[in-house]
Parts: C-alpha cells; structure tokens; sequence
C-alpha cells in the first residue's frame, strides 16, 4: 500500500512545467490520478494540475488512505426530496460527502453534481447544509440554489433542525439517558468530551471548548447489545459516537471509539449509525418539512441479526 502523501522536490528543470505533468513523469498512473482527482498542494493549499512548477518549491501528492480512489455510491434512486431549492438524499454508508484531501470527485457533492448535469442539462450549484462522517447513513441536506443557502445554514446552526438518528451499540442501555458534556479536540487532533465545568475553556488549536447534548432512546435491548434512538440537540462532530462511548456502549463498527467491529457473522467496516428522522422548516417559506429514510442493508441485517432473525 502506498504511503498517503509523497513529497516532491521541484528542480530547474521542472521550472515553468504544469505541475501535472511532472507528477505523471515521477509516480506515473498513481500520479496521472492524483493531479486528475486533486490531490496535489502547495504550501498547505491545494493547486491544479496545470500551474507551472517553481523550484525549490515542494509539492505535496495527497493519496487516497487505502491507496485507491472510489466514487460515491449514489444514484439518482437516493434521492427523498426535491424541489427548486432542496435537495435531499438518503446518504450510504462508507463515503465523503464533500472534499477530501486527496480526491475532488469522488465525494457524494460531486457525484450528485454530475447525475443532475446529466440529468437536466445543465450542472447545479450544490452545497452542503450539513455533514455526516464518512461511516454515516441516512439524511443528508443540500441546497440546490444560493437564494437557500444563508436560511438554510441557520436553520442548521440555531438547533431549528430535529434530528433523530438509529444507532446499534454494544452493552445495555437504560430506558432513556442524557449527557451534556464539553466538545473539542484533544492535544493530538482527535475530536474528544470534557467535563461540563471546561466549557469555554480556550484549547491549545485557538478553539474553545463547547456544550454538546444528545439524549437516547431504548428502542431494543438485544444481548449485550441495543438498537437505540439517539437525538443530538446540539451538533458537534462525533458527538454520538463519544457520547455513547462514554457510556460504556460504544457503536458496533466504530473502531476508533472502542466498538466491536464483527458481530453476528458480520463483519463492520463502519459505525451502525443512520440519520433517520430530520424535522426542519423550509428556507424559502417556513413550511415544516419531516423528512424519513430506511437504514441500509448493513444496519436491517445487523440488526436482524441480534434479534436471532
């Protein structure tokens, strides 16, 4: 497996030279993708395949981390709702929904980008409301005009947009529980909860710690697993899946905040988390809009299974 990022030297002779071209010269088809998928950076920003080279300057090659590059799996088919102003799509498991650093079209923004032009004639100006990780099934909003995008983000940001989402954890969960924690990153990067008393604390990144809140739902207790309703009332990345973790019943599939991730036969390469249910006022007239969609394969089967199905 290649390494994620190859540094390159720019000599004399490269001077003046697309910087594509020499990246196909050095790393050949590995190259040839990366300048095509936009996985080339300069001076921590990322630059085109055709800007000529300056030497003594190092270009950084940004590689996909399992060393290949994979489109988003959507279809036309994924999408829930639409009008001239929103789109909505029922999001599959195990892809990015914008840019990464390594790849610019593979991501669910630029798939769908490319099924509208195809489908209309023309390429819509898509942005994203909100994100989901990379493991994350479910609801994920788009608007589909500029008109949308400023009312839409603060329906997002001023909490006006319910959400619930379906989780598979390990262990036992009580009927309901509550956690309202501290949210930020810890001294290496990774994302992490502080105690309620550390909110608005100034981190060492010149971010302040911040409230995170999610409430859970017992829908089914399983043995020594449980399907559960769990609704963020705040929205801070990994937020569920610390929050769960932190109760001793981390997600099945999600490796990094201790989850198992083979269960029933199965074997998970992503958390068991589906946004589900979003509730959420239209950014053009207000009109309630409550939008649902069916967990993937993955998540029916799981749970199928724990059930003794």
């Amino acid at each position: 497996m290649p390494p994620e990022a190859i540094a390159l030297l720019l000599t004399s002779d490269d001077a003046g030279r697309p910087l594509g071209e020499i990246v196909v010269e050095r790393l050949g088809e590995l190259g040839r993708q990366a300048a095509a998928r936009g996985g080339l950076w300069l001076h921590r920003r990322r630059v085109t395949a055709d800007m000529p080279a300056v030497a003594g300057e190092t270009l950084l090659v940004r590689l996909p981390p399992a060393g290949g590059y994979c489109d988003a799996p959507v279809t036309l088919a994924h999408i829930i709702y639409e009008d001239d102003d929103l789109l909505v799509i029922n999001k599959p498991p195990a892809c990015y929904v914008g840019d990464t650093p390594w790849d610019t079209q593979g991501s669910v923004l630029a798939v769908l980008t490319q099924l509208l032009a195809a489908r209309d004639g023309q390429a819509p100006t898509l942005h994203l409301a909100h994100q989901l990780d990379f493991g994350t099934s479910g609801i994920l909003v788009l608007s589909k005009h500029p008109r949308a995008n400023a009312p839409l983000h603060a329906v997002f940001n001023r909490g006006q947009a319910q959400k619930r989402y379906l989780v598979v954890c390990t262990g036992y969960m009580p009927a309901q529980a509550e956690l309202v924690t501290g949210h930020g990153r810890a001294a290496g990067g990774r994302w992490r909860l502080y105690d309620q008393a550390e909110i608005g604390r100034a981190l060492p990144d010149g971010q302040r710690v911040k409230l995170a809140h999610t409430r859970f739902v017992l829908r089914r207790q399983f043995a020594q697993a449980a399907l559960v309703w769990a609704i963020p009332l705040t929205g801070r990345t990994h937020q569920i899946r610390l929050h769960l973790a932190s109760l001793g019943c981390p997600i099945l599939g999600d490796e990094r905040y201790g989850g198992p991730t083979a269960v029933a036969g199965l074997t998970l390469a992503h958390p068991l988390l589906h946004a589900a249910e979003l509730s959420l006022p239209h950014p053009r007239d207000g009109k309630l809009l409550h939008l649902f969609c069916p967990s993937p394969p993955v998540f029916v089967t799981a749970v199928s299974r724990l059930a003794g199905g």
